[in-house]
């Protein structure tokens, strides 16, 4: 018999991370071209509308704005923008990092924190790679992007793609969708970005000048980094119940069963 796509992800990933499916597991990648981009911010604002948060603070991420573009200007100031936000990772860390499993990695691309697990232990800020997970100031809890996970699960497009008045997003499945990044890149004389930078994810980049000029962040090629989660930190959840005796049990339990989890955020 056939291995399910989440049986996939699972062997894929060694059950270092949970992983789930929403529709039919294939993978999908939403595309941003900043050739295209005119920095007019309607995906920051749909984005908003759609998760019902207020229209405020779109110059940085915040646990109620979950894009940004930089550079932090007003519209039409700049000569290139470039969209910062999850980049839902193939190889996700913050998922790795998770004491609680909070976070699960899907077949359909969406990396997604379950906002009712979470326990705020900040580990997924401090793991990610692309320093665009934020703590909620109400709740404590850890929040980003979800590639739009629920409309996915109904065979629909992320609101910010569908927002956009330029075509410089466009979503699909992967396979189409870095093809057509490849050729677009190709085109211009521009490269691809997003597509092997920390083992490659859901979200593809076609830029043109260097990276340093539309202010993106460096990131290797590295399956699962190394994290910066602070060792006192760490030492501190064992001796403490800094996140409640309920989300220490849950960790407990899931670090004997799951210690690969264990070792790669204590080791790595």
């Amino acid at each position: 018999m056939a291995k399910s796509p989440t049986e996939s992800l699972a062997r894929q990933y060694g059950n270092l991370v949970p992983t789930g499916r929403l529709r039919d597991g294939k993978p999908r990648s939403i595309l941003f071209d900043a050739t295209k981009c005119i920095g007019c911010r309607h995906c920051v604002q749909a984005c908003k509308d759609w998760n019902d948060h207020p229209r405020t603070t779109l110059y940085e991420l915040s646990s109620t704005n979950w894009i940004t573009m930089e550079p932090p200007m007003l519209e039409g100031l700049s000569p290139l923008w470039a969209r910062n936000s999850c980049m839902h990772c193939d190889f996700p860390a913050c998922a790795a990092v998770c004491p609680v499993e909070a976070i699960t990695k899907y077949g359909e691309g969406p990396v997604v924190i379950n906002q009712e697990v979470c326990i705020g232990c900040e580990y997924c800020i401090h793991a990610c790679p692309w320093e665009v997970i934020t703590k909620n100031d109400i709740t404590s809890k850890a929040s980003k992007c979800t590639m739009c996970s629920d409309r996915i699960s109904e065979d629909k497009q992320p609101f910010c793609v569908q927002a956009c008045p330029v075509d410089a997003l466009d979503f699909g499945l992967r396979e189409e969708i870095v093809d057509k990044a490849t050729k677009q890149a190709a085109a211009i004389g521009g490269y691809l970005y997003g597509d092997k930078e920390a083992g490659g994810g859901g979200v593809v980049y076609v830029l043109k000048e260097k990276k340093e000029a539309y202010g993106v962040r460096n990131v290797g090629q590295e399956k699962f980094p190394k994290h910066k989660i602070p060792l006192g930190l760490m030492l501190k959840d064992l001796f403490t119940p800094r996140c409640g005796i309920p989300g220490k049990l849950r960790a407990l339990y899931l670090a004997i069963i799951h210690p690969k989890r264990l070792i790669y955020r204590y080791f790595s």
